[in-house]
Formats: structure tokens, sequence, C-alpha cells
């Protein structure tokens, strides 16, 4: 199935070119950094995406990639600091992926606070941006289908892309150091305590939507004791306090319920009671129970991101597919299929468009069958 990757870029694709200490001068020659971009990808367009190149002529992205194995079908987003040379070398990667992976898929977002010249600005604002779009990216297009390349650019966005991957259960590759070695970190079953964040959410969310609040307030609020758990999630400065990319990441997590409860379309019933449950065993209803009370089973089981916050499950070895969505605390079930009957081609085939057909399949009811019922 096609992957998205998102990969944070650096300046590697111009080093046939110029130096890093002069690249944003070079870009400014050139005429900006679409044009620099262009020129950048020139410099090594002919250059084939195999065996010695990959490391010692094309950029850290394209190695990376590579090596993760992107194909045509799948899409890649880079990720390019604030800076205009950064914002060339990912016109560069882009244009060479394009051109080697005809049909990919690329997408370039500039992260604005990503830069090497100022710190502070790096670490209370690049870092949260990078996080936030991160995460952005893996809700849309489902947490089964997403790698994290955090190979080019910044050495310091290396843990956050890796504390993402294990809080959120998304698989991190990148190119370890200057050799050729693919480094795979899996996402592991990581949980942390809910509880003084729980205390203070309310604190935390009006942080988020009011972008700082007033250190005062930070010191009324929070019990002297519970500060020291806390810091980890703010930045703070001589008179404000905002979130830190960790208290982003953490907040999008504790959002995210633990339990889910289904609710099946008219369609869905139809499809589990008049045929998934005439498959000796196939019991629709305790997969449906058993993986909205288990967030790490939702994620083994989903298989397809369809678009529109839809996913198809696969339970694993066997035909029954399902069509959902999660809209709060409920798992809307909205088509139950069979493979074998339907085809491989099944996503294509089985399609629906939440706003359109909601009443057309609908209504959604509540299942409450126990675990051992058909």
């Amino acid at each position: 199935m096609p992957n998205t990757v998102i990969c944070s870029v650096g300046t590697s694709a111009a080093r046939r070119v110029c130096s890093p200490a002069n690249l944003a001068a070079w870009v400014k020659e050139q005429g900006g950094a679409e044009q620099a971009g262009r020129a950048l990808f020139n410099s090594f367009a002919d250059v084939l995406p195999q065996g010695a190149a990959l490391q010692d002529t094309l950029s850290a992205e394209i190695n990376s990639l590579v090596r993760i194995g992107v194909q045509p079908s799948d899409r890649v987003i880079l990720l390019a600091s604030d800076t205009s040379d950064g914002q060339a070398c990912a016109c560069a990667v882009a244009l060479y992926l394009q051109k080697y992976f005809p049909g990919i898929l690329v997408e370039i977002h500039c992260i604005k606070g990503l830069q090497v010249h100022d710190a502070e600005l790096f670490r209370r604002e690049g870092v949260v941006n990078y996080v936030r779009y991160c995460l952005r990216a893996i809700h849309d297009f489902g947490e089964s289908q997403v790698i994290l390349n955090p190979t080019g650019g910044y050495k310091a966005l290396v843990p956050y892309t890796v504390l993402i991957g294990m809080i959120k259960h998304v698989p991190c590759r990148y190119i370890f150091e200057q050799s050729s070695q693919l480094l795979t970190l899996p996402p592991l079953p990581v949980v942390f305590d809910r509880g003084p964040f729980e205390r203070y959410r309310s604190l935390i969310e009006r942080i988020e939507r009011e972008t700082a609040i007033p250190g005062d307030v930070w010191e009324q609020e929070v019990r002297y004791d519970d500060r020291v758990l806390l810091e980890p999630l703010v930045e703070r400065t001589p008179t404000e306090v905002t979130l830190s990319a960790v208290g982003l990441l953490l907040l999008d997590e504790v959002r995210m319920p633990t339990v889910l409860v289904p609710f099946l379309s008219r369609k869905a019933w139809e499809d589990c009671l008049d045929n998934l449950c005439q498959l000796r065993d196939c019991n629709p209803f305790r997969f449906l129970l058993r993986i909205a009370a288990d967030r790490h089973q939702f994620r083994l089981a989903e298989h397809i991101n369809a678009g529109n916050g839809l996913r198809w499950l696969k339970p694993g070895r066997t035909t029954d597919r399902y069509l959902i969505s999660v809209e709060d605390w409920r798992l809307l079930v909205w088509r139950a299929i069979r493979e074998d009957q339907v085809g491989s081609d099944y996503p294509h085939k089985v399609t629906v468009d939440p706003n359109k057909d909601r009443k057309r399949l609908g209504p959604f009811t509540r299942l409450e069958f126990a675990d051992n019922e058909k």
C-alpha cells in the first residue's frame, strides 16, 4: 500500500555547488529559492539513485528515501527550514524525486522558526511547528501508512521525531550519520502518566488556544510540587509561558479517547449479519468491540487510508474488511465487506463520501452485543 514519508530537509543537496556558509548568498544571487532549486537539481539531475552515488553525490534526503524503498505510488512530504537556502534544497530534492519516481506525490512545507541562527526561536517555534505538522500528517494519512524520516536537516529534530514515533506508534527510519546504514526504530508501545497532565489540561489547552499566557497566571494555577513534572511541557520567557513541542505532542495524545464505542451504519449491519456472520470463524462484532477497546489493537488493524477521515481495517489473515472513521469517542463503521467477493481493489470499488452518504447508509446505531454473540 502507498506510504506517506515525512522527511525533514537540510542543505546537503547543495554539496556540489557551495559550502553551507555561502549557500544563502548563492541562493540570493540565483534570484530566489525556486530558481536556485532548479540550479541545484541540474547539478545532480543525471546521477542515478543507486550505488555509491547515494552516499557520495546525492543528498541525505534522497539517500534515505531510496533506502527506505520509496515508490512512485507513495507521497513524500518535505519539511523545509524557514530559510531561502533550505527551501531551495527542498525544491531540488522534489524535482529529483519527480524525475526518477514518476507519479510520486511530493509536497514542500516551510516550517516557521526552523533555522540555525536563533536557538531560542528554534526551540520555541521551530520544533513546536515541526511536531505540529507531523501530528497533522499522521492524523490525515493514518498511523499505519506514515513513515518518519529525520535524516536531513537538524540533528536536534531526531529525538523529537523518535518521540513522535513512539507516542503515535509510527516507525522512524533514518540514515546514521555519514554511513549508508538505514536505522529503523519500530513503533514501540509507550505510555505515560496522564494524571499530572489531566489535572492541568484546561490550563494547557488555554495556552494552546491563546499561544501564550502570562507567567504569573501559570504560577497561580500550578501547584509548586507539580511544576517540576510539568516543566517539559512548556517554554518560559521572563513574562510568558508557551507550549513546548513535548507538551503539544502529549496534549494531542490525551485528546485521543482510550476507549471508543462502535456505531454501525444500517448498511454495515446488513453487511455483517447477512454476509460476514455466515463465514466460519468470523465474528465481526467481537472484532469491532476488541479494537474499539484497545488503541494498540486498533492501530495493528489499520490497513488502508481511504481519505476523508476514513480507514479500512483488516483483522489479520482473513477476508473481512471494515471501512471506519472516528468521531470523538465514536467508532463509525460505514461498510463491512469480503475481499474474496469484491476483489483486492476493494478500496477503489467500495467508496464512501461521509458528507454525502451519511443519510443513505444510516442511521448509525450503537453496537451493544456481548463478546460471544454473533
